[in-house]
């Protein structure tokens, strides 16, 4: 069955597979191409400058407005990400006027990957789409039907959205989809470990310093250097590397000897450890959140609670094999995976709509896939 998607990108960036800096634009270029690629109808609603795989592109945001916002900030730098402003009040009222003049079916569906920064524009759109927040990867939600990355996410999110605790039959997991020809795969690694993320203290920057500085070993830091922090820069082993490329980015997950993701929240996915499974490369981090899931101890990587840990995990990384970690990748992350996911997830949500809980039908597609 051929659906109808409407989806919102991000306001503070276009769309494009070339900026890293924004993991939820990569979620919106990936989604929208994979839906198109399958022969759905998709709408891309953002800024004028997005170049995304689309049925249609239409542009919501002026870029007067956008750069009144946020300067003259190139994608590189990490933007503001406060949602009450002249950009999202643009962005969401011309996005809601447009959805309803492109209204196709009664079952068109709105994928709102931002969330709460969305929530001017749903409103206005609650009584005629079907409107799906997915990939949740912040502490709240708005949308009629949500889905995450991790189990971890979804219960903590359950437990504030339901008061109870009680789980909710619309709510679902879809791991993240990746395309394999987005990555570089190599066996044979440089002496260095990678830090590649959002430069602030919650994501465990001293722990990463730490690590390179009892270890002896380079440690490349690779994120928005605009943002502010308390990390100890003593380390002559370090290097502080400004958001890269795309292809930058690539080499770099390639020849890391190990990824380091030690935050210390509870962390709702983290997609540079499942990019780091793609270029064969093993992750280290702490134990909780979205790598207490994803990481297979001892095979893609190690997950660790106190310096001793991290420092004998970086100590074995060699007993890891890279062709694991791109196998396991492979067979659990492929953006087939995920749009059939999808699908099975929108068809669900049609099915419950009509029948409500208590149908049964001849077939039947599983929403958690057959081991």
């Amino acid at each position: 069955m051929k659906m109808i998607f409407h989806v919102l990108s991000i306001p503070l960036y276009p769309t494009s597979k070339e900026i890293t800096v924004c993991p939820f634009t990569q979620k919106v270029y990936k989604f929208c191409k994979s839906m198109t690629e399958r022969g759905h109808t998709v709408f891309h609603y953002g800024h004028p400058d997005s170049e995304v795989v689309c049925t249609k592109h239409f542009s919501v945001i002026s870029r007067e407005t956008y750069d009144k916002t946020y300067g003259n900030q190139t994608w590189r730098e990490y933007h503001n990400q406060n949602i009450q402003n002249s950009a999202h009040d643009e962005f969401n009222d011309n996005a809601a006027k447009l959805i309803k003049q492109n209204k196709q079916t009664h079952n068109d569906f709105v994928f709102a990957f931002w969330g709460i920064g969305h929530r001017n524009c749903l409103e206005k759109l609650v009584n005629d789409f079907i409107l799906v927040e997915p990939s949740i990867g912040y502490d709240s939600a708005c949308g009629q039907y949500r889905v995450f990355e991790t189990y971890a996410q979804m219960h903590k999110l359950q437990f504030k959205i339901h008061d109870s605790g009680t789980g909710c039959f619309t709510d679902a997991v879809i791991p993240p989809g990746f395309y394999l020809d987005d990555f570089e795969f190599k066996k044979e690694k440089q002496d260095y470990i990678l830090y590649l993320g959002r430069m602030i203290d919650a994501k465990g920057l001293q722990i990463a310093q730490d690590l390179s500085i009892a270890s002896k070993t380079p440690i490349k830091f690779v994120g928005p250097q605009n943002q502010e922090n308390s990390l100890n820069k003593n380390n002559p082993l370090a290097e502080y590397i400004h958001t890269v490329s795309y292809e930058e980015r690539k080499s770099l997950l390639a020849n890391a000897k190990a990824l380091i993701l030690p935050p210390l929240y509870m962390e709702p996915c983290g997609w540079a450890m499942i990019e780091a499974f793609f270029s064969g490369t093993p992750v280290i981090s702490t134990d909780w959140g979205g790598p207490s899931e994803y990481i297979k101890q001892g095979v893609t990587g190690y997950r660790c609670r106190s310096l001793n840990e991290f420092y004998h995990a970086l100590k074995n990384i060699h007993k890891i094999n890279p062709q694991d970690c791109r196998d396991y990748a492979e067979q659990n992350f492929h953006i087939n995976k995920a749009a059939t996911a999808y699908e099975n997830y929108c068809q669900h949500i049609l099915d419950i709509r009509q029948y409500g809980f208590g149908f049964v039908k001849e077939s039947c597609n599983f929403l958690v896939p057959e081991v």
